[in-house]
């Protein structure tokens, strides 16, 4: 008689646990890429991998801000619950990677947009908030969402960097994660780089400590050489320091702007939204290092483009020049013409 393969032993030592063990002392201790590689490995450990409660519990340690009734029955109605807003929300969009054209997606703008904030300082959750936004009040004006009123500060135990080595630590320290949801076609996007792009000081009335997080978003197909070829969603964080020595949050805020470097209007930010929620995610290994990659080559392209535009001002200056000599040239023939005649 053969003796019995390894995948057949594996397979029955596994179900001669009863799956409620499974469960709560295995599948409850995994993190979100552990679960999802044992829900690949057979029907029944799909079965219990898929566990809506199991997703939600990691949902809501990896983003404590979505740990609110109405944000847990919003997620509760996606496609495949909390593992469908988990997969939207855990990498950045990648218009690259894209629906493929036989699947189309409807890109009718939201009327409606919830973001989820949470901020982490040393792993520790330092800032959780929840703001709903309806983008088309903005239409033709630049398009800004505000997580904090502007009197509003939270307090927070980070101390203040007091000297040049621990403001250059100060940045490493920090993880933000900005999810915004679609709750009319369930679908979600994380528009953050999860550790800030940039780390600076500010002196005014208060000791100030401002940190930029962004990511680049390709606009796709049909954008090539335009404005908006690439955007940058840009996260602006604000610590102010007090007497206690310690930080308060002071603002958070989106925005979005093109390869100029001018803030996009509502109208053009749903557009781009629009198209970062239908497309396809990235890896999640090396999402860190990807974000700064990104931001540092799209300065580089903002750069150089806006050299060539500064370059070509002289040239059409002169145009210019000659346009305005032609039309008085023009003008002065054509009133001679009429004293004449």
């Amino acid at each position: 008689m053969d003796s019995p393969s390894v995948a057949d032993t594996t397979s029955s030592s596994i179900w001669t646990v009863h799956p409620d063990i499974m469960e709560t002392h295995v599948f409850k201790h995994l993190d979100a890429s552990a679960l999802a590689s044992a829900s690949c490995a057979s029907s029944q450990l799909y079965a219990l991998a898929s566990d809506e409660t199991l997703w939600t519990d990691i949902s809501n340690s990896t983003w404590p801000s979505t740990n609110t009734p109405g944000i847990r029955q919003l997620i509760s109605s996606f496609p495949k619950g909390t593992r469908s807003f988990f997969s939207d929300s855990f990498t950045n969009p990648d218009v690259s990677i894209t629906t493929p054209s036989s699947s189309p997606v409807n890109l009718d703008c939201p009327s409606r947009l919830i973001s989820a904030v949470d901020i982490f300082y040393q792993q520790r959750h330092v800032f959780g908030k929840v703001v709903e936004t309806e983008p088309l009040n903005f239409d033709s004006s630049p398009f800004r969402i505000d997580v904090l009123d502007p009197k509003d500060s939270v307090p927070t135990r980070i101390p203040h960097p007091v000297d040049e080595q621990m403001m250059c630590e100060f940045g490493e320290r920090f993880t933000l994660s900005w999810i915004l949801i679609d709750p009319i076609r369930r679908r979600a996007m994380n528009l953050s780089s999860y550790k800030p792009v940039i780390v600076e000081r500010r002196w005014m009335s208060t000791e100030e400590v401002h940190m930029r997080y962004a990511w680049i978003f390709c606009a796709g197909p049909g954008e090539e050489g335009s404005a908006t070829e690439y955007v940058k969603f840009g996260i602006s964080v604000t610590w102010e320091g007090c007497q206690s020595g310690e930080m308060h949050v002071s603002k958070v805020s989106l925005d979005l702007e093109d390869m100029y470097g001018n803030q996009l209007t509502g109208r053009e930010s749903l557009a781009i939204i629009q198209k970062g929620l239908a497309s396809r995610r990235g890896k999640v290994k090396g999402r860190e290092s990807e974000g700064k990659r990104r931001y540092e080559e799209y300065m580089e392209m903002r750069r150089e483009r806006i050299l060539s535009e500064v370059s070509k001002q002289p040239e059409r200056v002169d145009k210019l020049r000659v346009a305005f000599f032609l039309f008085m040239f023009a003008s002065l023939g054509l009133l001679l013409f009429r004293r004449l005649f």
